[in-house]
């Protein structure tokens, strides 16, 4: 029988699974918490003088993993040189986020696994935003943004520093709709 066929062939997914937030740490893990779930995104990306130079359709779903410890996301889009949805041909990577308590912020590790990107970061909220910072593979400053919060929208945004953070431009945005249950 081949490995993809086998009745473990899912029991790393059966694992990673929680059924909600760990209770000693809920009010902090309501920060992202409240994401979990599926939401249709409008993607854009910008090139260096602003200029859109990219927008599909994606989808973004949240969910608690590691014993409600941590919740992770799967972000999926068409491939900008408009490929077909099949696996191999899309855009796709996945987020870690847990919140450290020593530190009193959200540590968060991004995997972009079509272009083989990976980056640290460190998040924070700011007043009815949540900011997440840190340096992009090249060591660049990052900014990522959530921003325009409510219980079923958010948007959001990527800055890039060129200057060491004396300046930010935008590199992209997503708009997100909570999905409807069906």
């Amino acid at each position: 029988m081949s490995e993809s066929r086998s009745p473990f062939a899912e029991r790393a997914l059966e694992l990673l699974r929680a059924r909600g937030p760990l209770a000693e740490h809920a009010g902090k893990l309501a920060l992202f918490g409240r994401f979990i779930g599926s939401w249709d995104m409008d993607v854009a990306f910008f090139d260096a003088t602003g200029k859109e130079t990219y927008r599909q359709p994606g989808e973004w779903a949240f969910s608690w993993v590691l014993d409600g410890r941590v919740i992770q996301d799967v972000l999926v889009y068409p491939h900008p040189e408009g490929l077909s949805s099949a696996v191999g041909e899309r855009r796709i990577g996945t987020t870690l986020r847990f919140y450290d308590a020593a530190r009193d912020a959200w540590r968060v590790v991004w995997m972009g696994a079509t272009a083989g990107y990976l980056v640290t970061l460190t998040g924070r909220a700011r007043g009815d935003e949540i900011h997440i910072e840190g340096n992009d593979p090249d060591g660049k400053p990052i900014r990522w943004m959530f921003t325009g919060i409510g219980e079923d929208h958010f948007t959001w945004r990527g800055f890039l520093s060129d200057d060491g953070g004396a300046s930010w431009r935008l590199t992209q945005e997503m708009t997100a709709r909570r999905r409807a249950e069906r």
